[in-house]
């Protein structure tokens, strides 16, 4: 049986994979995750070896810098040999570049709302107060400060690759494998 984890799922729930997340049932979701999961304190709920394959979509970009390399140990851990995680993170250099551009005037006159909130997260604005403290981004990364965190946890970091919508500029999206 194939073992896929999608861990800190949010909103984006994966049909066929075990959705971890950190509030059990975001708000406008027709469900919540599978299992309430903590990525600052909790160990991912899974055998050594056992996961085919590991999504952390946006994971980092919520966690202070701390958590990152427990982080990556623990997908490491649960990861069988040969076993695939893909990074999802926001461009933060191609983001910054936007909002500079449009407080300057260039894009809006009122400046560019969806790259502030890349930059520092919705913070309640879309989810509620009650959600704001997770609804926080704590640090960001380039490809190549993404591809440098992966490699320092032992991942063999391969191709960037798109996995959403076009429309979706600020896509940080790497494929890695645990050797």
């Amino acid at each position: 049986m194939t073992l896929r984890i999608n861990l800190a799922s949010g909103t984006d729930l994966k049909e066929g994979w075990l959705n971890l997340d950190i509030v059990p049932r975001w708000p406008n979701t027709a469900r919540g995750c599978d299992v309430v999961w903590d990525a600052r304190k909790d160990k991912i709920p899974f055998p050594d070896g056992s996961a085919d394959e590991v999504y952390a979509g946006y994971l980092l970009l919520h966690l202070a810098p701390m958590y990152h390399s427990p982080v990556l140990a623990e997908i490491r851990r649960v990861l069988q040999p040969g076993g695939i995680l893909v990074v999802g993170e926001v461009d933060m250099p191609k983001v910054m570049e936007r909002w500079l551009r449009s407080v300057a005037g260039v894009f809006a006159q009122d400046g560019d709302a969806r790259a502030a909130e890349l930059i520092w997260g919705e913070q309640g604005i879309e989810h509620g107060a009650e959600l704001a403290a997770f609804d926080k981004h704590c640090c960001g990364f380039s490809e190549a400060t993404l591809r440098r965190r992966l490699a320092q946890s032992g991942f063999d970091v391969g191709a960037r690759v798109q996995i959403h919508h076009p429309d979706v500029w600020w896509e940080l999206t790497l494929q890695c494998r645990w050797p």
